[in-house]
């Protein structure tokens, strides 16, 4: 009887607890979905060769790269560095510049988020194992993370996968 009064006074808490204001979830998706596509998208830059499109937005200005084709000391290093992999080389290294430019638009837009951020967690082993093993520590472990709860929970009430959700089910 007594485990029984104490499961319920747990039980209790724990709902309190969860009823307490905090940072919404959907603050905090917006967070990781910015953090981990500006990441992402910086890193596919430098894989890429095509045209510069130069952005002025609020007074900072930047270019953008759009992708034509993967640079050709790109393909040497990931033939290099994915010897071992049954796949060619050439396909990988287009895999991750096309997926390095698609994949943080889509985290941005909360688009696809879940998978984009599988897919994205799919690269991020594939460089943890392949190309820079000593990184676990210091980059990829965190990239795990915030992968790893776009993943589980989804792009938040701010996203585009929201609004088709709410679109799909009226």
């Amino acid at each position: 009887m007594e485990a029984e009064s104490d499961r319920i006074e747990r039980a209790e808490i724990v709902r309190s607890a969860a009823q307490r204001p905090g940072i919404p979830y959907a603050l905090a998706a917006l967070i990781l979905r910015l953090a981990m596509a500006r990441a992402v998208f910086l890193s596919g830059q430098v894989l890429i060769a095509g045209p510069q499109v130069p952005l002025s937005i609020h007074g900072l200005t930047f270019s953008l790269i759009l992708p034509v084709q993967v640079r050709g000391e790109v393909q040497q290093a990931f033939a290099a560095q994915f010897a071992a992999v049954p796949l060619s080389p050439t396909f990988i290294a287009s895999g991750f510049a096309y997926a390095e430019f698609l994949l943080p638009l889509c985290l941005l837009l909360g688009f696809g988020t879940r998978a984009a951020a599988l897919v994205l967690l799919v690269m991020t082993v594939a460089l943890q194992v392949y190309v820079d093993p000593g990184a676990l520590w210091t980059v990829h472990v965190y990239w795990f993370s915030l992968l790893f709860v776009l993943m589980t929970c989804g792009g938040g009430a701010v996203s585009l996968d929201r609004l088709i959700g709410h679109l799909y089910l009226k």
